[in-house]
């Protein structure tokens, strides 16, 4: 199967203003400019940004482990950045497992309602892998880039609430930061996820130690 075969077996995933063309299964990704696409879908469920569950990212990369890497980035910023209690990994893995959901799995929006129910989460974070990889710059210096897209689920019907939608290069950072290149993909997911909840919560989203 094609890279863009499986990116279009992943169009449910992806908003549809992200314009994604299927012109022989081929998608359309948007630049970003370095800002995050945000789009509010439906509000969130009151109070309920304190408690996250943060599910498996869908990895359509060729980088591996790239799902598992960034859905320990988002945890550890999410923790970090605003005190949020995160449902533990090792409930996620059981429940999924009882699911019978293996590693890489699209969940449906069923699972992903019965994982919510069987992890108690008031609120879900997904989020697809578009692509990850550890490219060079001009200079031939390591240059990672990471375009992904991350979703906050209701936990009662697993249906998308918020969506962000962000790519960058580790040299982004050169010019618009002024703290030098980002050289690995670690440190560009780190970025690129304080990006996306520093954003959101610009969006009115809970910051738990306020």
């Amino acid at each position: 199967m094609t890279r863009a075969m499986t990116l279009c077996k992943y169009k449910y995933f992806l908003p549809t203003f992200f314009l994604l063309a299927c012109v022989g299964c081929s998608p359309l990704l948007p630049w970003t400019d370095g800002v995050p696409m945000h789009r509010e879908v439906s509000s969130l469920p009151s109070e309920s940004g304190c408690r996250i569950a943060v599910l498996p990212f869908l990895n359509d990369s060729e980088f591996p482990q790239g799902g598992l890497l960034v859905q320990k980035v988002f945890a550890a910023q999410l923790l970090s950045s605003g005190e949020h209690l995160l449902t533990p990994e090792g409930d996620i893995v059981k429940a999924y497992q009882q699911l019978h959901l293996l590693p890489g799995a699209a969940p449906t929006l069923e699972q992903l309602r019965i994982v919510a129910d069987r992890v108690n989460a008031p609120l879900l974070l997904t989020g697809i892998i578009l692509e990850m990889r550890e490219g060079r710059s001009e200079h031939q210096t390591i240059n990672p880039q990471l375009i992904l897209e991350v979703e906050l689920r209701d936990p009662a019907s697993g249906e998308i609430l918020w969506t962000m939608f962000h790519r960058r290069k580790g040299t982004d950072y050169n010019k618009t930061m002024h703290f030098g290149t980002l050289h690995t993909v670690t440190g560009l997911c780190r970025q690129m996820a304080e990006e996306i909840i520093n954003l959101w919560y610009e969006k009115g989203f809970s910051q738990c130690n306020e």
